[in-house]
C-alpha cells in the first residue's frame, strides 16, 4: 500500500477538510472502500447526547441500510477501543478494517476511499452545494464544526 498519499476520497472528490473531525460531527455514515480488494464497509459514528467526548461506532450487518448497524466499539479523544460488549469480534474483518482505517485516517493510501450518503455528517440533512458533498457537511455545520474544534485545542 502507497501510505504517501494524503488526499481522501469523500463522494467522488478530494476531501477539503480534517477528515478526523468531519466523521466526529456527529452522525457520520461512511463506507470505506479498498479498490485493489472490492472489499467495503459501511459505519455510522454518533455522537453520545450524555457524553459529548464519547462517539458509538457501529458497521452495517444486514439489508436495511438505515437501520441494520451493530454496535462496534467507541470513540473518546480520538482514539478508538473495540467494545467489549459487541457481538462482532474484534478479529472480524469489519472490525480490524476500522480499527486500521482509523488510525490511518489522516493519511490513507491511494487504493482507500471514503463515501458519505450524501447527508451531512453533522445532522443528517441532504447535501446539495458540491462544496458540501465534497466535505461532507453543511455550510451551518462546517461553522460549528470547525468551532467545537477551535474550543477544544
Amino acid at each position: 500500500m502507497n501510505a504517501t498519499t494524503t488526499e481522501t476520497t469523500l463522494q467522488g472528490a478530494p476531501l477539503t477538510s480534517d477528515l478526523a473531525h468531519a466523521l466526529l460531527a456527529g452522525h457520520a455514515i461512511v463506507t470505506v472502500r479498498n479498490t485493489r480488494t472490492g472489499n467495503r464497509f459501511t459505519y455510522r459514528i454518533r455522537q453520545c447526547d450524555a457524553m459529548p467526548e464519547l462517539f458509538f461506532v457501529a458497521v452495517l450487518t444486514g439489508s436495511e441500510n438505515e437501520q441494520d448497524f451493530t454496535y462496534l466499539g467507541t470513540i473518546r479523544k480520538e482514539h478508538y477501543t473495540h467494545g467489549r460488549k459487541s457481538r462482532i469480534a474484534h478479529t472480524a474483518q469489519s472490525a480490524q478494517a476500522f480499527a486500521w482505517f482509523w488510525t490511518h485516517r489522516n493519511i490513507l493510501p491511494a487504493c482507500v476511499e471514503v463515501w458519505h450518503t450524501g447527508r451531512c455528517l453533522r445532522c443528517g440533512r441532504t447535501l446539495t452545494v458540491p462544496e458540501s458533498i465534497a466535505s461532507g457537511l453543511g455550510s451551518e455545520c462546517s461553522k460549528k464544526v470547525s468551532h467545537h474544534t477551535r474550543a477544544a485545542a
